[in-house]
């Protein structure tokens, strides 16, 4: 068997350890790369789950690596180290994109328009109270509830004050560079609010996300296609390599022609398990040589 330096065994405990970081960053590059065709658009799957699951996995097919090596040849056996690198920049790439959600802190945004609300309705209400602004062109400024009604007022008070500004501005502490400001808070919230509710900031996340667990999914199908094949006549492979769609009743076919489920624990016709790849590997070697 040709040398092969065994993978040190890292418990996962600390998701935010520098070596998820590392697995996401070497993998980046090749994540991005992959074709479309490869990607799980609906996997119905916890990235995060399954990726502990894949790495605890990995921990334990250690353990069933010569025997994987002898039958199916060193390419196996580097597919059941790259598992772990795999599930751990999945978690990372789920860490990074539950993180994008404060990449724009719309809360932090919303304080300085708040204050700017809060200026133009004292001055404005202070105007109406003096006949110089009809109070009725101010109750559309009133509701504050929410961001989007707290954009929409300050615009409102903005635009009425704009628009008799040539009559109030002798009456008021406010200034035209108030307004400016005010508009330009708010616009800025509302472009922020609109980013985050259409998802654009996470977009780039999200994608990155599915593909790392699109790869850790094939990945992790193939070890455990190796495992039904060795392990078929001990019946554990449940146990060793547990199916990542387990509790959740199983997982559909990929395609309307394809009606195969690619979890499935392969059988010949004849009962008998089949090797993956669909030849039987003799003497070390196999499909996994390809």
């Amino acid at each position: 068997m040709p040398n092969h330096e065994e993978p040190t065994i890292v418990s996962i405990t600390d998701p935010s350890a520098p070596v998820y970081q590392a697995a996401l960053d070497q993998q980046r590059s090749s994540l991005w790369a992959m074709p479309k065709e490869q990607l799980e658009r609906k996997p119905a799957l916890d990235p995060s789950a399954s990726a502990v699951l894949a790495e605890a996995t990995a921990n334990k097919l250690q353990a069933y690596r010569g025997e994987v090596v002898a039958q199916f040849g060193e390419a196996a056996g580097i597919k059941l180290d790259e598992l772990t690198p795999v599930a751990r920049a999945t978690l990372q790439a789920d860490v990074e994109y539950a993180g994008t959600a404060a990449t724009t802190d719309i809360a932090a945004l919303a304080e300085p328009v708040r204050s700017d609300y809060q200026l133009l309705i004292t001055d404005s209400d202070s105007l109406a109270n003096r006949k110089l602004l009809d109070p009725k062109r101010l109750e559309p400024a009133r509701d504050i509830q929410g961001y989007a009604a707290l954009i929409r007022s300050v615009l409102v008070l903005v635009f009425v004050l704009r628009e008799q500004w040539p009559q109030l501005k002798d009456h008021t502490p406010l200034t035209e560079a108030d307004l400016d400001r005010a508009a330009a808070n708010a616009q800025r919230m509302q472009a922020a609010l609109g980013n985050r509710d259409n998802n654009v900031n996470r977009a780039p996340a999200a994608e990155l996300r599915l593909r790392a667990l699109s790869k850790l999914i094939h990945l992790y199908e193939e070890v455990r296609r190796m495992m039904t094949f060795l392990r078929w006549y001990d019946g554990d492979v449940d146990t060793i390599v547990p199916s990542l769609w387990a509790g959740r009743g199983g997982r559909k076919a990929r395609s309307a022609d394809d009606g195969t489920d690619p979890t499935a624990d392969p059988t010949s016709d004849n009962g008998e398990p089949a090797a993956p790849g669909g030849a039987v590997p003799i003497n070390g070697t196999g499909p996994f040589m390809a």
